[in-house]
């Protein structure tokens, strides 16, 4: 389960390439993608080619649709998207990247669906300074993210995600 929010899916690219690259390794994929308007949505010529696959789901969807803008897909937040992606709750491994907050939600669908918190990976993208865990600007409460990161298993992190301006 790959989730991304905005430019979240810029950095989860490469993963969903690997998992392309290797498809027998893997069993069903889902790519739930979600982006503020459909002016925003990044890579759109690669989602097509990839939702043109039969081994791969993909689901995209914008917040809201401005007036005159043309869109056809889901609209609404992309943890909405959750619910109806095809996993097996105890063999997945989820990929997560996009705000804070959409992560924050989508950890609470996936927990809902029963996925364990050993398999779901966040990726903390903070503005860094030094990059070697010296000046404390990246620190997640006891965690460099320029040191120990980006990418973190949920349940190491868990205990500072739920907390605002840390």
């Amino acid at each position: 389960m790959i989730v991304a929010g905005g430019i979240g899916l810029a950095p989860l690219r490469p993963v969903i390439y690997h998992v392309l690259a290797r498809r027998e390794k893997y069993g069903r994929v889902s790519l739930l993608y979600g982006a503020r308007a459909p002016g925003d949505v990044l890579y759109q010529s690669e989602l097509e080619k990839w939702r043109g696959r039969f081994d791969l789901q993909v689901e995209v969807t914008v917040d809201n649709v401005p007036m005159g803008q043309n869109w056809r897909g889901h609209v609404g937040v992309v943890t909405t998207l959750v619910g109806g992606a095809d996993f097996d709750p105890a063999r997945t491994v989820a990929m997560i990247c996009g705000p804070e907050v959409m992560m924050r939600f989508t950890v609470v669908e996936l927990r809902k669906r029963g996925v364990h918190e050993e398999g779901i990976f966040i990726s903390m993208e903070r503005n860094m300074k030094c990059a070697i865990g010296f000046c404390g600007h990246c620190m997640f409460g006891p965690t460099f993210i320029c040191k120990d990161g980006p990418v973190f298993r949920f349940d190491r992190i868990n205990p500072w995600l739920s907390k605002r301006e840390i």
